[in-house]
Formats: C-alpha cells, structure tokens, sequence
C-alpha cells in the first residue's frame, strides 16, 4: 500500500487534516483555503472531507497514534 498523501487526527470537537506528501501539501493548502487557515474541520464534518480528498484521488488515512509524551516532544524541542 502506499503511504498517505493526507493524515487526519480527531481531537474530539474538531479533526486536523496533515499533509505527508508533496501532493498532499497542495490538497492541505485548497483544504486550508476554506478551514481559515487551519487545516481543521468539525469532526461531524470530516467525513465528508475524506470522502472528498478520496474520490480527488489523495491516499487518506487517519493518524497512526505516537508513543511520545507531550512533555517528551517539548523536551527535544528543548534540546
């Protein structure tokens, strides 16, 4: 399978949408055009954004969890 050109993570109230591949950069940059900027939607609405980016031909898939604490990603942002 190959790698996705757009992740998406729920955060309860609303789902951010990550670009991970050039090609994935452009449909983030249309996405964002319409969220402010953000790139987030309403989580009642995501749905139908992955649907969207899907049948426009982007690889979507939602966001592998990570291991790491905030409090560990801040420490290597320290270092």
């Amino acid at each position: 399978m190959k790698n996705p050109d757009i992740t998406y993570k729920d955060h309860g109230l609303f789902t951010a949408f990550y670009a991970e591949t050039k090609e994935g950069e452009q449909a983030w940059a249309q996405l964002a055009s319409v969220t402010d900027g953000t790139g987030k939607v309403l989580t009642i609405q995501a749905k139908q954004f992955i649907s969207s980016l899907r049948q426009a031909g982007y690889i979507v898939q939602k966001a592998k969890p990570t291991k790491e604490s905030l409090d560990d990603i801040f420490a290597q942002l320290e270092d």
